[in-house]
């Protein structure tokens, strides 16, 4: 099922625990959740996370694309991850450990993502314990987001990953340049445009 919401995350999950069985009880977390969420526009690109900063934000992708990329030993910036509409997104590793993160985090423009910080979501912890598990659930869907989820135990050739790209990131095209396009299926843009001309 799409999830509509950032609570959506949070109500997902398994083992689901016998307080979420109660109406009224997952009622007062939603709001309680609700009460903490900010929402932000972003009508330009701009940079969220920089390599070195502890990640203090878990963010939900209501419309739009982010990227998660790194700098290669050139220089080169290489994309990694890419989040689109109604994802889950954040450097899991800097944000549970709250350690300096290894990416950048890159928020396309027309895009709109709403948000809750570390301590914030702490503070749901604290006040409804069970929830603590959707810990537990974090990388595992930030890991269909990333580069390597395309392999999938196989080698596909650079066309299927491509073609399972357009499947998964409607409109992706549109949506980032063909340098991250390329980048993040490990192919050089000038490859990808000979690619898409050969298959045509």
């Amino acid at each position: 099922m799409i999830k509509q919401n950032l609570h959506d995350y949070l109500l997902d999950l398994d083992p689901v625990p016998e307080e979420l069985k109660n109406g009224l009880k997952r009622n007062q977390l939603i709001q309680y959740i609700d009460a903490q969420i900010s929402t932000n526009h972003h009508s330009h690109k701009v940079l969220i996370l920089t390599a070195g900063m502890i990640s203090d934000r878990i963010y939900f992708v209501q419309k739009g694309v982010v990227r998660g990329f790194i700098n290669d030993e050139k220089g080169k910036e290489k994309t990694i991850f890419l989040w689109d509409d109604h994802s889950i997104m954040t450097d899991v590793d800097s944000f549970v450990n709250q350690i300096p993160s290894d990416i950048y985090i890159e928020v396309m423009a027309n895009s709109t993502l709403t948000s809750i910080s570390y301590q914030q979501l702490n503070c749901i912890f604290d006040n409804f314990p069970y929830t603590k598990i959707f810990l537990n659930h974090l990388s595992a869907y930030n890991k269909n987001y990333s580069h390597k989820s395309f392999y999938n135990f196989a080698r596909p050739s650079a066309w299927e990953r491509y073609q399972e790209l357009l499947t998964r990131y409607i409109n992706v095209e549109q949506k980032v340049s063909k340098e991250i396009i390329a980048s993040f299926l490990e192919v050089t843009p000038q490859y990808l445009s000979k690619m898409i001309k050969e298959n045509r």
